[in-house]
């Protein structure tokens, strides 16, 4: 099994497989971010050595992959092959090894279950991908190539939170969510939906002068630190609240990022 989402971690049943080395870790990170697809030497070497190759590049990389290749033969009798091929390397990576593609296909599911009308079951698949994380993903690799991967998943585990206490709150569950909704707005002020998703939990949860003053903290802070207000969805929930008209408390939900 490979874990991607945190420190990345190879793992042949229940032994970890170390693999050490930046630079190989490195190798690793981006062949099975790019599984079962050739990654061609020069990519590799243009992130491996961000500021210029050095001379020695070509046969440094060799080496590396060398190594690599028999750090993880123990993988071999569950499919897992890295092979030469052209101008580059394949990792061949079977289903069911990579905790990253679990996660986007629960989140997928999860998705689907809620738009489907199903706020228990994408509760449940939305709760269960976001069990996964142990981290940012690819924690300990720095190549540009995994950090712009890491950008777009950080906005994908933000969206599945969202989907997942979306569906919470369609259970009823609008207290229980409150204190995660605190934390997560905590560390993204500026992302509107979690401030909306909290006025509901509140207002539902009999805490209609807190889900006023939830509103008027996003007021603040949008204003102080943007100079905008908060969008008009949340302005009609806001209103909705305020003189006691439901209409608005399941939203579609626009954000702004941090």
């Amino acid at each position: 099994m490979f874990s991607l989402l945190g420190p990345l971690r190879v793992v042949d049943s229940a032994r970890e497989i170390p693999v050490q080395a930046a630079k190989q870790r490195a190798i690793l990170a981006m062949l099975l971010l790019s599984s079962n697809r050739v990654v061609t030497s020069d990519l590799l070497t243009s992130e491996l050595w961000a500021a210029g190759p050095p001379a020695t590049a070509k046969t440094s990389l060799q080496t590396y992959v060398y190594r690599l290749r028999r750090a993880i033969a123990p993988l071999a009798a569950r499919g897992v092959e890295l092979q030469t091929q052209g101008s580059g390397y394949l990792l061949a990576v079977p289903d069911g090894v990579v905790d990253l593609w679990a996660f986007e296909r629960l989140t997928t599911a999860g998705a689907e279950a809620l738009s489907t009308g199903d706020p228990c079951g994408a509760a449940g698949f939305l709760r269960d991908a976001l069990r996964m994380w142990r981290g940012p993903l690819l924690a300990d690799v720095d190549v540009e190539v995994v950090r712009q991967e890491r950008r777009r998943m950080e906005e994908i585990r933000l969206n599945a939170y969202e989907m997942c206490l979306e569906a919470e709150l369609r259970l009823g569950l609008n207290i229980h969510v409150v204190p995660e909704l605190e934390q997560f707005i905590a560390a993204q002020p500026f992302r509107e939906t979690l401030w909306a998703q909290l006025m509901r939990a509140l207002h539902a949860g009999g805490r209609r002068m807190e889900a006023l003053a939830a509103y008027r903290r996003l007021y603040r802070v949008l204003d102080q630190e943007l100079g905008i207000q908060p969008n008009a969805e949340v302005q009609r929930l806001y209103q909705d609240i305020l003189h006691g008209h439901p209409g608005s408390l399941i939203l579609s939900g626009g954000r702004r990022q941090s």
